[in-house]
């Protein structure tokens, strides 16, 4: 007899034996095995995406930054540490810009109005935007140390050492990896070439989309923050408060006009030497009385002690009032400290020659 034909897989096989049909049933057992996609760990990945933000020469980021005072919009940060973009300040539209230190914004006369405390409105505002300097202590975050390309880099190789495995998730219609520490969450995209897609900390308080800048995208936004920068020879502080400390007696005893003085006490807080255009103006009787005329003056201030400033006001108000009635009238003196001299300027510029 033949011997029983074996199947080629699973079935069933019918052979005689002893003469007798016997039915054997065969089992095949598959076994499927997951193998390994041969992709980069999550911690190679987070290595990925900080080689790649190392290298940025700027970082878009878009969201929220600050405690105290927010702001809300997108900011562009060089690698040294130079931040510009359109936002909203506690409610305000305006345009930052932040550089070696230094704090400038771009805003209206509204903004300004309420910003500059003073009895008088300030002369110089315009109807328009204008760049006011404030102390940098306005805002509560340190770019340079914070935000940079490089930066961001440290933040991410320090996600490596987080015991907490990283969550698969999406972030803006892209598959991500979340990964979370003790002060931020951070997301990558889930990919061999990873990319930081998000960063959120407390310390600064930030929840910013980031996007690196390529060498185009860089040059361009270093040259609109180079032109902004040359618009601050004509910027004011808005965070300095001069005030007189003197005024001299005399030089206002005839109707063709009136020679005011005083001696200006520079603002505590300003770094010297430090430029101030003092408007004097006169009115009549009393503190709100007829305006008399004004005459404007600049000085420069070196050190912590007084200068004078001097300038002669010669109107037909004065020439009027002084031939008619005469008598009691009211000095003011009004300021423009200047935000950034044109030295200062030069230097913001060619701080940009690194980037």
């Amino acid at each position: 007899m033949p011997p029983p034909r074996r199947g080629g897989g699973g079935g069933l096989v019918i052979g005689l034996i002893g003469g007798g049909l016997v039915l054997l049933v065969v089992i095949a057992v598959v076994v499927f095995v997951v193998a390994s996609s041969g992709g980069k760990s999550p911690e190679e990945k987070l290595t990925a995406a900080a080689s790649s933000l190392n290298s940025a020469r700027a970082v878009g980021l878009k969201g929220t930054f600050g405690g105290g005072k927010t702001l809300r919009g997108e900011l562009n940060v060089t690698k040294g540490g130079r931040a510009m973009g359109p936002v909203s300040w506690n409610g305000d539209q305006v345009t930052v810009l932040s550089a070696d230190g230094k704090l400038f914004v771009k805003a209206d006369k509204t903004y300004w109005s309420r910003e500059i405390s003073s009895t008088d409105d300030p002369y110089y505002l315009a109807s328009g935007e204008q760049w006011g300097r404030l102390d940098a202590d306005e805002l509560d975050l340190d770019f340079k140390t914070q935000l940079t390309p490089s930066a961001l880099a440290s933040k991410i190789r320090s996600a490596r050492t987080s015991r907490v495995k990283p969550i698969e998730t999406t972030w803006s219609g892209k598959k991500a990896l979340k990964f979370s520490t003790f002060s931020s969450t951070l997301y990558i995209t889930d990919e061999d070439d990873a990319e930081l897609l998000r960063y959120e900390a407390t310390t600064p308080r930030v929840s910013v989309d980031v996007t690196p800048k390529d060498s185009s995208d860089a040059s361009s936004l270093i040259s609109d923050m180079r032109t902004s920068m040359g618009e601050l020879k004509d910027s004011f502080n808005g965070s300095a408060r001069p005030t007189v400390d003197e005024w001299k007696r005399g030089g206002c005893n005839g109707d063709s006009g009136c020679t005011v003085e005083a001696k200006i006490r520079p603002p505590y807080d300003v770094e010297k030497p430090v430029t101030i255009d003092v408007r004097f103006r006169l009115t009549a009787g009393s503190l709100t009385g007829r305006d008399l005329g004004n005459c404007t003056t600049r000085i420069t201030i070196s050190g912590s002690l007084s200068e004078w400033a001097s300038c002669r006001v010669t109107s037909s108000a004065w020439t009027s009032w002084a031939k008619a009635t005469g008598g009691t009238f009211y000095k003011h003196a009004q300021y423009k400290v200047i935000g950034a001299t044109s030295a200062e300027v030069q230097a913001l510029q060619s701080g940009l020659d690194s980037e």
